[in-house]
């Protein structure tokens, strides 16, 4: 990884808001309800627009990217469909903390394979859940969590964002629930993982960042007509255990959430003198699937920074 490479990592951005502005969000949500506050995000939206330069750079880079492979048929690049996706991100953080603060109704998730979903841990074998930074993944563990419907672990990272993670933990105590935090992954990790897996528990994990800066565990697949790195993390990990691994993701859909559950593999394998091939196998057809959310949800994908840049050898 270049130096440049290594400063523009997302693991080493700056964290952008403060803890007031989040504190003054939750506030006027408590004192003058839903509506009040998502007007509110919109000031503070196209602020962010105007002073992140960075962060409206990779906004339109990706918009770019997507609508090429679309031939055209999503938001179009520029400032307007930006706004637009910074706001749908603003508004997926608001989700997050309703969703702490009150009891998650079902109603609001449309989740067409709930059936299956409920089976696959009834098992008792765990589940590896790979998901992404699209929608808002956190509306399928609250509902989990105030419901009791099933234990959703989920594996975080969270030293660039301290501020918002930690007023999200303030502002509702569910949101620390299942929560694991891994910096490094060690025995001491892996032997906790296994020992979820054992219970029959779920463990989620993201597919679409690669490992915290210094780390060079990637693999790079074609996302959106290009060369993109994607960490071969998920796919290694699901390998050590003996579960079903599934795809999810949860996009909005109006005023609700829609659940895309599906399997993807009885387990990982990864054959020795193959390991490379085999993860390059997964990794790709992970990228297929998440184009394909993409296109149906092309405003919920957020990631605000050059995401194939450490392709760019």
């Amino acid at each position: 990884m270049t130096d440049r490479q290594n400063k523009t990592h997302w693991s080493r951005l700056p964290e952008k808001g403060s803890a007031l502005g989040i504190t003054l969000l939750i506030a006027t949500y408590r004192l003058l309800g839903d509506r009040a506050a998502r007007l509110l995000l919109r000031p503070i939206v196209a602020w962010f627009l105007l002073t992140g330069g960075d962060a409206r750079r990779a906004s339109i880079n990706y918009l770019t990217r997507l609508w090429r492979y679309s031939g055209g048929t999503t938001p179009p690049p520029g400032w307007c469909s930006a706004y637009r996706h910074m706001l749908a991100f603003a508004e997926a953080g608001l989700d997050k903390l309703v969703a702490g603060f009150e009891n998650t109704n079902p109603d609001t998730l449309d989740f067409p394979n709930r059936t299956e979903f409920h089976q696959l841990l009834q098992e008792g074998r765990g589940a590896i859940l790979i998901g992404a930074h699209i929608g808002n993944q956190h509306m399928l563990r609250a509902l989990a969590i105030n419901h009791n419907i099933a234990r959703i672990n989920a594996i975080v990272y969270t030293d660039h964002a301290q501020r918002f993670a930690g007023t999200l933990t303030t502002a509702s105590a569910s949101y620390g629930v299942n929560l694991i935090q891994i910096g490094s992954f060690g025995p001491e990790t892996g032997i906790a993982l296994q020992e979820i897996i054992d219970r029959g528990e779920a463990l989620a994990i993201v597919g679409d960042r690669t490992p915290p800066a210094g780390n060079d565990r990637v693999v790079q697949v074609d996302f959106l007509g290009e060369p993109a790195p994607l960490p071969q993390g998920p796919f290694i990990l699901a390998s050590l255990f003996d579960c079903p691994v599934c795809l999810f993701f949860c996009v909005k859909d109006g005023s609700d959430y829609h659940v895309h559950f599906e399997h993807f593999a009885d387990r990982i394998t990864l054959p020795r003198g193959k390991r490379e091939a085999a993860i390059q196998e997964y990794a790709q057809r992970y990228a297929r699937r998440l184009e394909a959310i993409c296109l149906q949800a092309p405003l919920q994908w957020f990631n605000f920074f050059d995401f194939w840049q450490n392709a760019k050898q």
